[in-house]
């Protein structure tokens, strides 16, 4: 039996420029294989092909949410392990902006790596950004949670950047 033909997303792939993003997630064409494929490449392929990868992949789900959702649990486990990042971004935008959490088998994995990542000045500021909000979503969900949040971010406020500190202080607003 053949091998599937794919769009050649890596060459297609050549800078990190909007036009080329929205060229790919074009090319998808609702293909649920085409869709596969590309979440492949981002934990696959080198930087700087799975971090373009990975955006087009979360470009995609921002206007179809229903592609990620058989991968969340697996995407999950890859982000954790990832070294590039700009892959864990675009899946940590995606899982803010467009993914209901009640789909996940086991959040608790994602609760707890967010958690940890919130407070990490190891981690880059655009991936604490995601997690706060990432964060602020399961506590709307599960209001227990808020107070062990509110004291994460007081405690990150110290050692955070200023547009960090700004975004924390908006959402402790909100809790």
């Amino acid at each position: 039996m053949p091998e599937k033909e794919f769009p050649d997303f890596i060459g297609g792939l050549w800078d990190s420029g909007r036009n080329t993003a929205e060229a790919a997630v074009v090319a998808i064409d609702n293909n649920a294989d085409y869709f596969r494929h590309l979440l492949d490449i981002c934990f696959v392929e080198p930087y700087p092909i799975s971090m373009r990868s990975s955006r087009v992949v979360q470009m995609f789900c921002e206007k179809h949410p229903e592609f990620i959702v058989p991968y969340l649990d697996e995407v999950i486990e890859k982000i954790e392990i990832t070294k590039v990042e700009g892959v864990k971004r675009s899946f940590l935008k995606l899982l803010a902006e467009s993914v209901d959490f009640n789909l996940l088998k086991d959040n608790s994995k994602l609760l707890q790596l967010v958690f940890d990542w919130v407070v990490s000045p190891k981690e880059a500021i655009s991936v604490r950004y995601y997690c706060m909000f990432i964060c602020k979503k399961f506590c709307d969900h599960e209001p227990d949670l808020k107070s062990e949040f509110k004291a994460m971010l007081e405690f990150s406020l110290s050692e955070s950047s200023k547009g960090l500190c700004s975004t924390a202080k908006k959402i402790l607003k909100k809790l």
